[in-house]
């Protein structure tokens, strides 16, 4: 064992790890130092320092009995330790070690009120695939009732820190019975590192109705542990959520389980345990006087908006402790342009407001919030905005109006949405380019062919896609045999979680087709939250034919807008197209509408797993609405809204001649940033008539030109692909 031990700590000596951090700033004005060694008072429960023992300084006050010590754990006194002495390795370098603690369940560890908990932690090894014993490392685990033999409600925790190693994140949460949900923080991604110390802290104000997670490392040496009180440490992340402004109690579960620390029950399972190291272990029952960025709860996340309004935000921002708010400032960018700012104003109860102007329609519009309090400590929400661009995001839209559109007439190259919003379109494939084929009507029309032994699928993503009352048509042929069971032809939701899509089109088993939509807030028989199961066509006359074109039918009429009726339906149908018959058709009552998720929207499979659709889809069709009769017991198609110029056209201007005004048009097959100008015939600009974002469809722009000559001039319309000119003649 001391061999191990001085091999571990010559290999950590030697770990210098050097990384970007997400939010930094000393901690010289804070209170309270973070860090230790501590010292135990009247609010400290637990606190470990691991100086070659397994002592509790606060143990006789709480009646908290000794720990049970578990498997290969020692100390050792790493380089670098500073003030904090000794440290504990926990030993599960292999699954059959089992090193952990397990404190016995008191009273006084089972908190319901305000708390703060603390720890030093250095990974040594963790694993990532789902065998692994380190997978999921529990650092502390207050679990719930049940155990390794139980219901499985061990997860159902009083409080926990976890460790995800397949993401390299941490995790602070509890179980809220009442609620019924986890109230939890997670890190971002690949925070964690090997061989670095990380001290982590998890708060829990009940006056405030917050958590939060903050991860500061030593801002000398991230392997090694700060001296006290030596301004040393580094916030890296910060986050916080207010469960009061999601509607919940917040309570949480108290449980008669021991404190895990570096497992949890599941040990036995072999994906639970920490191999690595621990120090400064403090649970205690109030909000420590600590220094904390901004608290940003409660942030308006709008939804798509019309044009010709403004967008007003609103937040609740505060303080933990004594200091105030310095700045509050809400950041937007319009489309892919510059980042504008605007200062919050300051209202009552901490409430901040502040509007975004009004976009025209087809624009897409991030933004985020950033608060720094007088100390110098900021906060953004989402909070990760300026570190991995996160925001918050809506489109712009009129009122029933068609949101994608898809024919994929191309022929060749990416296909295109010909909508007016025009959103990008990825291709994923093992093949080096798109492949088509003729679509169901012959001639020119064009469907996308989609190879399963490629692995081809689309992939788009766009606020205008987050749809709560919709309609989407769209069609399909299978080639040589039915779908695979799980083939997704349409998916709007994560490849890890289809159960929330906002809608999804899959086969069961027999090319039985099932659209689904989730609607968590849809109590109504006999489909419930999520459609799946009341949707599914899978008669025996039902069933999905190869080498058969098939339009397809699906949406939700929220009550909201379903006019006459205190309940709305959730449909979904499919038609044969050579004969037009209905094939199947389901239609249900529903007092909700759709989940509207922001994940991408995947076409001809799930999103880089198999299986993978093998056929032709062609006209894709979103609505934004659900027209008269669709929803009804008879199929209706939708009326097409004004058919959208198939290419980039400049119109001659009319009159021409003329004095001293004229009309220039042009058209566009979806929405574009384009330049129209007016040169003379020197090739001297003398006019910008648009400069920026259009919408698809025709435009016209009106030329005044009062202060010219009489002579011939030139108009230019371009593109980021096309550039098309005309000549004028002004005649004054």
């Amino acid at each position: 064992m001391i061999r191990k031990t001085r091999f571990l700590f010559s290999i950590l000596g030697m770990i210098l790890v050097a990384g970007a951090v997400m939010v930094a700033d000393t901690y010289a004005q804070q209170t309270e130092p973070i860090g230790g060694p501590y010292q135990s008072d009247s609010a400290t429960v637990l606190l470990m320092h691991f100086d070659q023992d397994f002592s509790n300084d606060n143990a006789d006050k709480y009646q908290i009995a000794d720990p049970n010590i578990f498997g290969n754990i020692s100390f050792l006194q790493m380089q670098g330790a500073g003030d904090l002495d000794y440290q504990v390795r926990f030993d599960n370098d292999s699954p059959d070690d089992k090193s952990h603690i397990q404190v016995p369940d008191t009273t006084a560890l089972d908190l319901n009120g305000s708390w703060t908990m603390e720890m030093w932690v250095n990974v040594f090894t963790f694993g990532t695939t789902q065998d692994d014993w380190r997978r999921q490392p529990r650092l502390y685990f207050k679990a719930g009732d049940g155990g390794p033999d139980g219901d499985d409600v061990y997860y159902h925790a009083n409080y926990h820190f976890n460790i995800f190693g397949t993401n390299r994140d941490f995790g602070t949460g509890y179980w809220s019975p009442d609620d019924g949900t986890h109230i939890s923080i997670r890190s971002p991604d690949n925070v964690l590192e090997i061989g670095e110390w990380f001290h982590l802290t998890f708060i829990r104000d009940t006056s405030k109705q917050v958590i939060v997670q903050m991860i500061h490392q030593n801002a000398e040496n991230k392997g090694r542990l700060p001296n006290a009180n030596d301004d040393e440490l580094e916030l890296i992340h910060f986050d916080s959520y207010g469960y009061g402004a999601d509607g919940l109690t917040g309570d949480p579960v108290n449980t008669s389980e021991p404190l895990f620390i570096a497992t949890s029950p599941q040990n036995d399972t072999a994906f639970a345990n920490l191999d690595g190291f621990m120090d400064e272990v403090r649970i205690s029952n109030t909000v420590r006087n600590f220094a904390v960025p901004p608290i940003i709860k409660g942030v308006t996340s709008l939804d798509n908006q019309q044009a010709g309004e403004t967008y007003e935000v609103e937040a609740t921002i505060e303080t933990l402790g004594s200091a105030g708010i310095a700045s509050a400032d809400l950041h937007y960018q319009v489309d892919d342009g510059s980042w504008e700012t605007t200062t919050m104003a300051e209202g009552s109860n901490n409430l901040y407001t502040a509007s975004i102007p009004s976009q025209q329609v087809g624009t897409s519009v991030n933004y985020y919030i950033k608060a720094e309090t007088d100390g110098g400590l900021a906060a953004t929400s989402p909070a990760t905005a300026e570190s991995d661009s996160t925001y918050y995001n809506f489109a712009v839209w009129t009122d029933s109006i068609e949101v994608f559109s898809m024919n994929f007439d191309e022929g060749s190259g990416v296909p295109n949405d010909d909508s007016q919003f025009g959103e990008e379109i990825t291709f994923h494939s093992a093949a080096e380019s798109p492949s088509y084929a003729a679509g169901d009507e012959g001639g020119d029309d064009m469907a996308f062919e989609f190879n399963a032994s490629d692995s081809t699928w689309l992939e788009t993503t766009s606020a205008v896609h987050q749809l709560t009352n919709f309609a989407v048509e769209f069609k399909f042929y299978a080639q040589d045999s039915v779908p695979a069971t799980d083939t997704r032809l349409l998916a709007k939701g994560s490849s890890s979680a289809f159960y929330w899509s906002n809608y999804q089109v899959y086969f069961d088993p027999g090319g039985a087709m099932r659209p689904a939509i989730y609607m968590p807030d849809n109590g109504l028989d006999p489909c419930g939250s999520f459609t799946g199961g009341c949707l599914v066509m899978d008669g025996e006359d039902e069933r999905v034919q190869a080498e058969t074109w098939y339009n397809v039918q699906i949406g939700v009429k929220g009550p909201e807008v379903a006019e006459g009726d205190t309940t709305g339906r959730v449909f979904a149908r499919f038609m044969d197209v050579a004969t037009g018959d209905t094939v199947a058709e389901r239609i249900h009552p529903t007092e909700a509408g759709a989940y509207n998720n922001s994940s991408s929207l995947k076409i001809g499979g799930s999103g880089g797993a198999s299986p993978y659709f093998n056929g032709l889809i062609d006209d894709i069709k979103i609505y934004n609405y659900v027209p008269e009769g669709y929803a009804d017991s008879v199929a209706t198609a939708i009326d097409e809204p004004a058919e959208l110029p198939r290419r980039v056209t400049l119109g001659k201007n009319y009159p021409n001649p003329f004095n001293p005004t004229t009309q220039i048009e042009f058209r566009l097959p979806q929405s574009s940033d384009i330049e129209l100008s007016v040169f003379d015939v020197l090739g001297r600009k003398v006019a910008t008539l648009v400069d920026g974002k259009r919408s698809a469809g025709e435009h016209s722009v009106q030329f005044d030109a009062s202060g010219l000559s009489s002579g011939v001039y030139l108009y230019r319309l371009e593109t980021t692909e096309v550039t098309k000119t005309r000549k004028m003649l002004l005649l004054k």
